[in-house]
């Protein structure tokens, strides 16, 4: 007999009580606590306001209902039975990459199969009408008009036999709720969330009946003008390939390539702080955020996404069941747990196996992490997520976490004598600290300094402690409160300290908060990367030609790295091309503190994710080298860095300076206490000649671009240049002073009866008022091109 071959249609096991779990991703005894949860997470994304109730009836039968206050379903009855289809295929708005619970457009066919399997019920009520959707053997559904439904939005009721009892129907969908709060996006996909075969897949399932301008018009900053510029552009550097009105479908990878590099030409990629966040949840002490990127390269296609996450962890001690992982503020279905051992936190599940150093608790910690993001990579239908990808940003955060714990488990258990004092500086600041911000910033429409901040909380202190805030310990109280965050306080932005140069180009970034979050690497420009404490020193090796000879960039903040600076060494380090970063400083206590500052931990910011190479001038260098040594007016208090090496002093082996013999028993720790060494000891030959042998040790060669990249350059490059010799050629063949002359004469005269009949003054004044951010020549050219548009 022949072999058989079956062919069967993945809907069909959505309609098998046995196979359904493997579509829905949970056991058996779950499926009716996944559907409150999906139709929840839907009702969420609708409307500000649900509504969810379970109860059960006579016959013991699960009644879940969901409500929303949304805009309803839109379509007829046979529409909105279409969406409860268990044979539809995946179909939904939430294929656009965006931060929303959805992921697959999964959910409804999960609560219809589940409906289906267990000979349960279906209601939906929307726009007017009750509908009861009836799922049908061949993966269909039917819709019986069962009257009118009073009120705004959707709800949704599902009734499911005893037999499918699961406890805790309403636990995920209560969670979901409880994190529906804080800043939400409510912008539009970005091109830059897209690698080059998501987006070809996308095209790909766009309807035929959608227009090109339509489908990109849902991307951000892409107007209308660009949409046509932009085909525009296509169909002239493809002519033989895609037109004009041709479904998006029939565009081929290369085009569609085309399309996505254009998109992301037009703006740079949307930051982490704009996907927005839960913020602080009721009930838990501790909160850490920490901003991550997640890059999927391209299978075909030379874009890689570039997706942004916004992880939250939160804890509190004990209860540990109220713990779980989260994606877009809804809880995930797959299980990790949070297990802690003495002085360990354990992150087992979802591609996770991870140790994290815990300071010891009195118990065992709860954890909740969320973790905003455009995009998941999902590892089945039931969209248990792959969170093998942020292992380290959640080390990160829960490291953090615990440290927050324990400091504020100390505080709990202070001696109860200290409650009965005057509360201290630290404490009114930080318990006015969130309405202080809010003042400070206009409820948060508008940036604003440190220094504003304290203005704002002084008098509070003064009122409530009965002492000046002074300057200098409210900012050593934001520093420590931010390193318990974990991150800077919202909306503050810090002036400019140290400047960021470019090999090359010579452009000079200069260093402050918004610059620094603005900032983006220009690519194949720098491989290495020189920190000098000493902004002199950048004019000298920019004559002696030192940045281009090693391509090299130059970074300084004026002594001790600013938060900018550092900032932008874990930006530069997050980066995908090689990089190497050096440290050169005096030869003094302040010099090996700038280096540890600049590379380990403060209390401020974590230690660098790079290794940062010490370059000197150490002490024993600069004697050995018969350099200047300066005796401090006042021996210091202050202690070297750690990683000077102290050395057992034997007088038997004193000798002469030499640098081998004198670092074997000098204790430079001590030594630096009354001596010191300047970078300008040396003289600008020295300087140039001591830099390059020390940078030329660590050479990684000069900056080539990969092989591709080249090619890229190679025929874009050639493309212009050879456009730009039609064009002359072309033009050079026309007479085009006359044609224009011509042209000018027929035309000209009915747009200039146009502008005579119109009174401009007061429609600019118009215009100013409607947009008073707007100078008197931006409304003006408005206004003249729509009159010569008309």
């Amino acid at each position: 007999m022949s072999e058989i071959f079956f062919v069967q249609p993945d809907w069909q096991l959505f309609t098998n009580i046995n196979t359904l779990p493997q579509q829905a991703g949970v056991s058996r005894n779950l499926l009716s606590r996944l559907v409150a949860k999906e139709l929840t997470d839907n009702a969420l994304d609708a409307g500000a306001q649900v509504k969810i109730e379970h109860q059960q009836d006579e016959a013991f039968r699960d009644c879940i209902r969901v409500r929303d206050f949304g805009d309803g379903i839109p379509g007829d009855d046979a529409q909105v039975a279409g969406f409860f289809s268990i044979k539809r295929p995946l179909t939904s708005s939430k294929r656009f990459r965006l931060p929303s619970r959805g992921a697959l457009g999964n959910g409804l066919r999960v609560v219809t199969a589940t409906v289906y399997c267990t000979g349960g019920e279906l209601y939906v009520s929307t726009r007017g009408r009750k509908l009861q959707i009836l799922p049908q053997d061949d993966g269909t559904s039917q819709y019986l008009h069962l009257g009118s439904f009073a009120g705004e939005g959707t709800e949704v009721e599902v009734i499911l036999p005893d037999n499918f009892f699961s406890e805790e129907v309403l636990l995920w969908a209560h969670q979901a709720l409880e994190m529906n709060q804080g800043k939400i996006y409510e912008g539009l996909s970005s091109p830059h969330w897209y690698d080059s075969d998501s987006f070809y897949n996308l095209l790909l399932s766009v309807p035929e009946e959608i227009e090109a301008a339509v489908f990109l018009g849902y991307f951000y900053k892409m107007s209308a003008s660009k949409v046509r510029k932009l085909l525009k552009d296509l169909t002239e550097n493809f002519p033989d390939g895609w037109q004009k009105g041709q479904p998006l479908a029939q565009l081929s990878r290369s085009e569609a390539d085309f399309v996505l590099g254009k998109m992301r030409d037009l703006h740079k990629a949307l930051s982490v702080q704009s996907l927005g966040e839960v913020g602080t949840l009721e009930n838990f002490e501790g909160y850490v955020k920490v901003k991550s990127t997640l890059r999927i390269p391209a299978g075909k296609g030379k874009y890689a996404a570039e997706i942004p996450v916004l992880l939250e962890s939160f804890g509190r001690l004990g209860d540990a069941r109220a713990g779980g992982v989260y994606v877009n503020k809804t809880p995930i279905i797959g299980e990790v747990d949070f297990s802690y051992y003495d002085k360990k936190i354990h992150i087992y599940g979802c591609g996770l196996n991870e140790f994290v150093d815990c300071p010891k608790l009195s118990q065992a910690p709860q954890i909740r992490v969320n973790l905003i993001t455009p995009y998941m990579p999902i590892v089945s239908n039931g969209k248990e997520p792959d969170l093998s990808h942020f292992a380290e940003a959640i080390r990160e955060a829960i490291g953090k976490l615990c440290r927050q714990l324990k400091k504020q488990e100390a505080q709990d258990t202070a001696p109860s004598q200290v409650l009965s004092k005057a509360p201290s500086q630290k404490k009114v600041v930080l318990e006015h600290l969130e309405p202080g911000i809010r003042k400070a910033s206009g409820e948060g429409r508008y940036r604003y300094s440190l220094r504003q901040l304290y203005y704002v909380l002084r008098p509070l202190v003064q009122e409530h402690t009965g002492k000046e805030l002074k300057y200098a310990n409210f900012n050593t109280i934001i520093t420590d409160y931010e390193f318990a965050c974990g991150e800077d306080l919202a909306g503050v932005y810090r002036d400019e300290r140290g400047t960021l140069l470019h090999p090359h180009t010579q452009a000079e970034i200069k260093l402050g908060t918004r610059t620094v979050e603005r900032y983006h690497r220009p690519i194949f420009n720098f491989n290495k990367i020189l920190y000098s404490e000493k902004e002199g020193f950048f004019e000298i090796l920019k004559d002696a030609g030192f940045c281009e000879k090693h391509d090299c960039a130059l970074l300084t903040s004026k002594g001790f790295a600013s938060r900018a600076a550092r900032d932008v060494i874990d930006l530069l380090a997050n980066t995908e091309e090689e990089l190497y970063f050096f440290c050169i400083h005096d030869a003094d206590l302040s010099g090996t503190l700038i280096y540890q500052a600049l590379q380990g931990a403060t209390k401020a910011r974590p230690e660098r994710k790079v290794r940062i190479v010490n370059l000197g001038l150490e002490p024993w260098e600069g004697l050995d080298m018969n350099l200047e040594v300066e005796r401090l007016e006042k021996r210091s208090s202050k202690t070297a860095a750690h990683y000077i090496q102290v050395y057992d002093q034997d007088p038997q082996e004193k000798k002469p300076f030499h640098f081998t013999d004198y670092q074997r028993w000098v204790d430079w720790g001590e030594w630096l206490k009354s001596f010191r060494i300047e970078l300008n000891a040396m003289d600008t030959p020295t300087f140039i000649e001591w830099l390059d042998r020390k940078v030329g040790a660590y050479s990684i060669g000069k900056v080539v671009p990969p092989e591709t990249y080249l090619q890229n350059e190679a025929e874009e490059n050639a493309r212009a240049l050879f456009e730009a010799s039609l064009r002359e050629e072309i033009m050079s063949r026309l007479d085009l002073e006359s044609l224009v002359r011509e042209e000018m004469a027929k035309k000209f005269p009915e747009l200039r009866d146009k502008i005579n009949q119109k009174e401009f003054a007061p429609l600019v004044k118009k215009a100013l008022e409607d947009m008073p951010v707007q100078s008197w020549s931006d409304s003006f050219k408005k206004i003249l091109d729509e009159l010569m548009s008309s």
